[in-house]
């Protein structure tokens, strides 16, 4: 009984953090002056000092011998998430949203790829099936990029893909490794990276401000421990599927709010990575409760 209640539980703090992750898109498009790297900064820094305080309670106060702690194969993982959480932001400041969350959602076949050539994990025949409609799908989204111009913007958000897959595999390398400090030490990567790249200063508006540090320390924060703690719970295929509550919402907000329209092609690769992705999730699903 206890397992179930938390399993529900877990379940429904998930979704709410895909509902929430969700306006990540819209709060980029909603700063009113703060350039791409002076939202990876502020952002960043914001989303180390909300997580460092989280840890610091679960571990009273050893966030420090933590992060000294940490081994070469887990900073690597600390490097990954900086990148994707650099990435994203770049990408959305130079493609659409729609494009940027469809390329993203492509990441768990980059996992298993690279859980294959790293890991030695065996990937089932219709992985690579699914793996390879999915790469179609990108292929027709960075095409349709080549020709409105947003080339840039859309390989950023592959290369996120790619890196979000690589930081899974660092997951799975350390499991039952409480990995917080790396998502921590990532975000501070991440800020100093920005720091180095401001070359316009660091003042913004104080609106960009708020939105940022609402972004960074209430959402982001509170995302990734719901997300830590509820995929303890979940199944990793419920899982998947959960995430792609946000990458579905994410350019619906956009298209809402400020009438953002994803291309024609836009939409049908993005169809085609998501469906891919969504009927690997199924048939894990399917294959365990069997």
């Amino acid at each position: 009984m206890l397992r179930t209640s938390y399993y529900r539980t877990a379940l429904l703090l998930v979704i709410a953090s895909a509902f929430v992750n969700s306006a990540n898109g819209l709060i980029v498009r909603s700063m009113e002056a703060a350039d791409d790297w002076q939202i990876v900064f502020y952002r960043s820094w914001f989303l180390a000092g909300a997580l460092a305080v989280v840890f610091a309670v679960q571990s009273a106060g050893r966030l420090a011998a933590a992060l000294r702690d940490l081994r070469p194969w887990m900073v690597l993982g600390s490097v990954f998430i900086a990148a994707v959480n650099t990435l994203f932001i770049l990408s959305i400041t130079h493609t659409t949203v729609a494009n940027t969350m469809f390329l993203l959602s492509g990441a768990p076949f980059f996992a298993a790829l690279l859980g294959r050539l790293v890991l030695g994990e065996t990937v089932a025949r219709g992985v690579w099936i699914a793996m390879s409609v999915a790469l179609a799908g990108m292929a027709v989204m960075l095409w349709d990029g080549l020709e409105a111009g947003t080339l840039y913007g859309n390989s950023l958000a592959l290369l996120a893909a790619l890196c979000f897959g690589a930081f899974a595999v660092v997951l799975r390398k350390g499991r039952g490794v409480n990995m917080l400090p790396i998502v921590v030490f990532g975000a501070v990567l991440g800020g100093l990276n920005g720091a180095l790249m401001c070359d316009g200063g660091f003042a913004i508006p104080v609106r960009d401000a708020v939105l940022l540090f609402v972004w960074g320390a209430l959402l982001s924060g509170t995302v990734h421990v719901i997300f830590t703690w509820g995929s303890r719970h979940v199944p990793g295929a419920e899982l998947t599927l959960l995430i792609l509550i946000e990458f579905i919402l994410s350019p619906m907000w956009v298209w809402l709010a400020i009438d953002e329209r994803p291309s024609v092609a836009t939409l049908v690769g993005g169809a085609l990575v998501l469906a891919s992705v969504a009927s690997r999730a199924i048939a894990s699903f399917r294959t365990r409760q069997g």
